[in-house]
């Protein structure tokens, strides 16, 4: 029986499609190696999942892939997939010789394993397997190792090093407590796949394509087997989720309206909900908060100044935004068993210091319980990239800095700890 196996370097939204790859390689008689991190090498076909949200995500995901072509046995064969491939092929074909695929096609794996049963013929799967606390904690000692292995004796090395170390912590604590990624008690259902928008910054939807939506009775059905399975807590999943149903004729607030009807005990985590999108699901979202049955609420905001917004491609009305949030947060009954968070993008293209205080001001007014702050990183044939005043990268490092002192006496907040802004849910 042939090895195969998944080094994780993508995120989160992928965690998914990637269960239902492992369900298709031992279904198709591989055996699937437990380890995401270290090369097993005794693998004869290892898949790399890659990222390309950050110019760091994408470094870390060829400096992982050339760690795999290093330890590897030499007749495995290597994969690359997730969204580099599509991101940034020119890169792929200079510094990778080997078969890809993206988010959008893998439906090429039936041809890479020789499948007797297709892909499409393995259902997306609800729940994440359960790879437990010291296995988390195992991985994340690994890449602490390898950090203190990367550091040069210096002060400042030694200043970074802490730094990095620290936001590991902090990016376990937002990942488990309040982001509820990685859960073995939740019932995860994806909702949507593709994005709607099209943010001057974002090079991803070239990766994973154009919104699609599922059918609303198909996510009841769900949700309703969810229920008979014992799960109380639900997570709602999709790369944009906020724009979910627009493409047929429906939306999240008359999914969320729908779920609202269930008189089961169950709490929901909503992500990934475009701050455009919020006013069509405010009033559901206070309905279900007011009865406890929301947990999470993650809303992506990148900036909180109206003109960096609108070179963003993000335009809305932040102080309708922030009255919004503030009344979901008043309707819940307690603050303690609901968390909101956000991300920030700092040193946006031309973006000025009284701008970026207009983000940190609106973080605190709303009271994020996190905050991933990721530094500006333009990505290949985004128009971000061609802005004039682009920010230097040791002033967005500051900047950086300088949220986090600004609110982490509230909010967790999670930086990229160094010029090349390393992705910060990558620790």
């Amino acid at each position: 029986m042939k090895t195969a196996q998944i080094v994780i370097t993508s995120c989160s939204r992928r965690e998914l499609e990637l269960e239902q790859m492992r369900g298709y390689l031992q279904g198709n008689g591989l055996d699937l190696s437990d380890d995401d991190w270290s090369v097993d090498k005794t693998a004869d076909l290892i898949f790399l999942s890659t990222c390309g949200f950050t110019k760091a995500a994408e470094d870390f995901g060829f400096e992982t892939l050339h760690r795999i072509n290093r330890e590897k046995k030499p007749s495995a064969e290597v994969v690359l997939c997730g969204c580099i491939p599509e991101i940034n092929p020119a890169r792929v074909k200079a510094e990778f010789n080997g078969v890809t695929f993206s988010p959008q096609s893998y439906s090429r794996l039936d041809d890479i394993i020789s499948a007797e049963k297709p892909f499409d013929d393995f259902r997306r799967p609800n729940l994440l397997r359960s790879k437990g606390i010291k296995s988390n904690l195992r991985d994340d000692l690994k890449k602490g190792i390898q950090l203190i292995q990367s550091y040069d004796g210096s002060f400042s090395g030694l200043q970074n090093l802490t730094r990095k170390l620290g936001n590991g912590v902090t990016r376990r604590i937002i990942r488990g407590r309040y982001a509820n990624i990685e859960s073995d008690k939740t019932f995860y259902i994806q909702i949507q796949e593709g994005c709607s928008m099209e943010c001057s910054y974002c090079s991803i939807k070239t990766a994973i394509g154009k919104l699609r939506s599922k059918p609303l009775e198909y996510l009841l059905q769900d949700f309703r087997n969810g229920l008979q399975l014992g799960y109380k807590e639900f997570q709602l999943v999709g790369d944009n989720a906020g724009s979910y149903g627009l493409d047929i004729g429906t939306n999240l607030g008359e999914l969320l309206g729908e779920l609202s009807r269930f008189e089961d005990d169950f709490k929901l985590d909503l992500t990934d909900i475009n701050p455009a999108y919020l006013n069509i699901i405010s009033k559901a979202v206070i309905e279900l908060g007011s009865k406890g049955r929301i947990a999470r609420l993650y809303v992506p905001i990148q900036s909180g100044s109206s003109r960096i917004l609108k070179l963003m491609k993000r335009g809305c009305d932040m102080e309708r935004v922030k009255d919004t949030l503030k009344n979901i947060q008043s309707a819940i009954p307690s603050r303690d068993s609901f968390s909101l968070g956000t991300s920030i993008i700092v040193g946006f293209p031309s973006e000025t210091p009284d701008e970026l205080q207009q983000t940190i001001e609106f973080c605190k007014d709303v009271n994020f319980d996190w905050v991933w702050c990721h530094s500006f990183s333009a990505r290949p044939d985004t128009p971000a990239a061609n802005l004039d005043n682009q920010v230097g990268p040791d002033e967005i490092l500051r900047r950086a800095r300088l949220v986090k002192k600004e609110i982490s006496a509230q909010t967790l907040v999670t930086t990229a700890e160094d010029i090349s802004g390393s992705r910060t849910c990558q620790g």
